[in-house]
């Protein structure tokens, strides 16, 4: 790309390498506007000594970028980063029974909001929570904890694990927030867990002190899906994550679970798909759902939506709700949307709920681009890490996805990978220019180190990188 190419395109070349959000080496800088300085020291009784802890997760947040999928194939590569230490470190640190890595994503959670309130306020400033999980597969049944669970897409029963997620949309990007684990058919008695006697005896059993955060997380595997929604609850709601409206589908929507929301916070609004025929007391009348939707009383349609729906403002379980039913077309099926916000109109409730739709683009994304539940570890430990540590890749991407307002993480992720890997050649294309120099000062050519290296820069763009480059220390020791 020569100098005389247009101006415009030259700018956004240069911008590659100027704009903090944009470094190829992000995660970083980003990491760095997290001010991990003092909050490292959670990391002190684990790891005195060595390569320090925090360079260890940088390594692993840039796995997905650099064209490998596992710290052993990185480094086979030319793409490794300059840092100390085998690779055993890596596997050893995500065995680490003392961290705890729900606190670890929580502690990110809360720095990226810090950050957020720097950028401009969305149009859409309603802030949800929404719960909801997604089918983790795997392929080995020695894998500790993988059991056979029932697949809602394929209808078939799979080998792997429910892998439960609550994510936070802060009114601009999906923000993952916390996870569980959890397994299917533990009472079956033929075949507990979906697996045979011999099968069960081969699986990984790994041993965890009383206390630990692992021992924890292994026992939510057994756990109602229901009481840990709870418990996750619970602790957003203790780092005060302000939060408008919670929603969730029909596989969790039950008026148990909302009474046990607004216990813990009563200022919480539900909004939930409902697939329960519950009697409903409007008045002093009681009738069920299904005579609601027979009746077609106050049938509307909306223009916005298209959806033909009724509302009705009752209680079910002594729970007082908005009910909306609504179906598409007027030979559509119904379906049933229950809030316990009872101001809300038709539009803006479809307007919210839609909301929760980011979840599913989360799972899809996860999985696609940066390996969600690809690890194939026989340490259930090491699952809990590996995930945690690919929510944070995610988090770390919608940062710079809110700062540049991107429509779609795919599109941003396939910049980013391009950007580590023209970093790392950069850094191989430095050398080789530093070696052409030396050989030039030993056969005795005369020449000033810094006026050649601005003559290339200033001869052909591709020469850029040259101008921010953390090599430039090593041409002005080679001058001296």
């Amino acid at each position: 790309m020569l100098r005389h190419k247009d101006i415009a395109k030259i700018q956004e070349i240069k911008t590659l390498f100027t704009d903090s959000w944009i470094q190829p080496e992000f995660f970083s800088k980003q990491i760095e506007l997290f001010n991990f300085t003092k909050a490292s020291k959670i990391f002190m009784a684990i790891k005195k000594s060595g390569v320090p802890v925090w360079d260890i997760i940088k390594l692993l947040l840039i796995l997905p970028f650099s064209d490998t999928h596992s710290i052993h194939s990185l480094y086979d590569t030319k793409m490794a980063p300059d840092v100390k230490g085998q690779k055993d470190i890596y596997y050893r640190l995500l065995g680490n029974q003392k961290i705890n890595w729900r606190n670890i994503l929580l502690l990110f959670v809360k720095r990226y909001l810090k950050l957020d309130d720097k950028f401009s306020k969305p149009a859409n400033e309603t802030k949800c929570l929404i719960f909801d999980d997604t089918e983790i597969v795997k392929t080995g049944k020695t894998i500790e904890g993988v059991s056979k669970i029932h697949s809602h897409v394929t209808q078939k029963f799979i080998f792997g694990f429910k892998l439960l997620v609550a994510g936070y949309w802060n009114g601009s990007v999906f923000i993952p927030v916390d996870f569980s684990f959890h397994r299917e058919n533990k009472d079956n008695a033929k075949k507990k867990y979906g697996l045979s006697k011999k099968e069960y005896k081969k699986q990984k059993k790994t041993k965890r002190e009383k206390g630990t955060p692992v021992l924890k997380r292994f026992k939510e595997l057994n756990s109602k899906k229901n009481e840990i929604i709870v418990q996750m609850f619970k602790r957003i709601n203790q780092r005060k994550i302000f939060v408008d409206y919670i929603l969730i589908d029909s596989w969790f929507t039950t008026t148990t679970l909302i009474a046990k929301f607004m216990q813990t916070n009563k200022s919480i609004n539900v909004i939930g798909m409902y697939k329960y025929n519950s009697k409903v007391i409007i008045g002093d009348k009681e009738k069920t759902i299904k005579q609601l939707r027979n009746s077609k009383r106050g049938i509307k349609r909306s223009r916005l939506t298209g959806f033909y729906h009724m509302e009705f403002v009752g209680d079910i379980n002594g729970l007082t709700v908005k009910i909306f039913l609504s179906r598409k077309g007027k030979n559509g099926s119904w379906h049933t949307i229950i809030s316990t916000d009872t101001s809300l109109s038709f539009n803006r409730m479809i307007e919210i709920y839609n909301i929760r739709w980011s979840i599913e683009v989360f799972f899809k994304e996860a999985k696609q681009l940066l390996d969600l539940g690809k690890n194939q570890s026989t340490n259930f430990d090491v699952q809990v890490a590996q995930t945690t540590i690919t929510m944070i890749q995610y988090l770390l991407v919608s940062l710079r996805y809110r700062a540049e307002a991107y429509e779609t993480i795919n599109g941003l992720f396939k910049d980013v990978k391009q950007d580590y890997i023209e970093h790392k050649l950069n850094e191989r294309l430095m050398s080789v220019i530093i070696e052409v120099l030396l050989v030039l000062d030993f056969l005795g050519v005369e020449f000033d180190y810094e006026i050649t290296i601005s003559n290339l820069i200033s001869y052909s763009d591709k020469f850029n990188f040259l101008k921010n480059s953390d090599n430039r220390p090593n041409i002005c020791k080679l001058a001296s």
